[in-house]
């Protein structure tokens, strides 16, 4: 999910005429804001000092603290596209599990890198979250650009505190995904391959559209990258 946890009724879910028209009318929407959006970069924007300015603020007034700086006991393993972050002693034999729940199709190569013993437990996970980026850029047929940070807490709480700390709002979320920073947070209680996909789902189509797309249809757009990990293209 974005900054926040949007609820949709599950009989609606269930039909899925409705949602595959939701789904291409969201990508109508999302490029009605894209066109939107080149026309105002046309226009003049006044310069702004931001000497003074420590919060950065979302639209409606949420504001952001940029914590994502390297912190003590933590450690980060980096890939041209990926960073990965987690407690120095986090158990990385349970983390590279949880990330290999679900089975798709993927290259020799692919396989070789997140599979074989031979390489460092650090190099297979960032080589599976690699082949799960991919994954999702396939379904949705989107190619951003995009290098994406993932953050690893060790429990949920601790995920939860922090989103408490960026955005002053207690809630009890699995994952979130903060555009601003590029990065997904979530915690070794709760990361899976369908977690990340759907986070990483809303990581593309944020990089993708010039305007972000409203949140119900990336929700939506996100929760169909999921539900069609598996699926055979």
């Amino acid at each position: 999910m974005t900054e926040k946890k949007l609820k949709m009724p599950k009989s609606f879910l269930r039909n899925s005429n409705y949602k595959y028209i939701l789904i291409i009318l969201g990508f109508v929407v999302a490029g009605a804001c894209n066109v939107l959006a080149m026309a105002q970069r046309e226009e003049t924007v006044p310069d702004v000092d931001m000497t003074n300015i420590n919060l950065l603020t979302e639209p409606g007034g949420i504001a952001e603290v940029d914590i994502s700086q390297e912190t003590p006991g933590w450690a980060a393993y980096q890939s041209k596209q990926m960073t990965l972050e987690y407690p120095s002693e986090i158990n990385l034999r349970t983390l590279e599990a949880r990330l290999r729940s679900r089975s798709f199709s993927v290259s020799t190569l692919e396989k070789d890198l997140f599979a074989n013993p031979a390489y460092a437990i650090e190099k297979r996970i960032i080589a599976r979250l690699e082949t799960i980026l991919l994954r999702v850029e396939q379904i949705l047929a989107m190619s951003p650009r995009i290098d994406i940070k993932i953050k690893v807490f060790r429990t949920r709480a601790e995920l939860n505190n922090e989103y408490w700390i960026m955005f002053k709002e207690t809630h009890d979320y699995k994952s979130f995904y903060v555009d601003r920073y590029k990065t997904i947070y979530t915690s070794l209680e709760d990361i899976s391959d369908s977690v990340i996909s759907h986070e990483m789902g809303h990581a593309i189509i944020d990089s993708y559209f010039s305007a972000t797309p409203p949140p119900k249809v990336a929700e939506l757009l996100a929760t169909y990258v999921d539900e069609h990990l598996d699926d055979s293209y």
